[in-house]
């Protein structure tokens, strides 16, 4: 079995997502399971939360786990603020779920 881990680290905007979905995109056919490390990220919008879910819906369609650790302040402020704080809870470490 194949495990990894992915850090992700600076700005989650509209410019950088894109770059990085490519980026990270090819890794989800050789994990068996993924886990993001966001604790460097610095600042985010609602670009990193679509980020966040995209992953999830990726790796959901292969049947295989994700989650996040270390999730930034900006991101779970926006999740909530679109009603979906609950559902992005469910893929969070226990110790990013606080």
């Amino acid at each position: 079995m194949v495990n990894g881990g992915i850090n992700v680290s600076g700005v989650l905007d509209f410019e950088t997502v894109p770059v990085l979905m490519q980026q990270v995109e090819p890794l989800f056919n050789k994990l068996d399971k993924v886990s993001v490390n966001l604790a460097e990220v610095t600042d985010s919008n609602s670009a990193g939360l679509g980020f966040l879910l995209e992953m999830a819906r990726a790796m959901k369609l292969k049947n295989k786990p994700i989650n996040f650790e270390n999730l930034p302040e900006q991101i779970r402020i926006v999740a909530a603020a679109y009603g979906i704080d609950d559902e992005l809870g469910t893929f969070l470490s226990p110790q990013s779920n606080s």
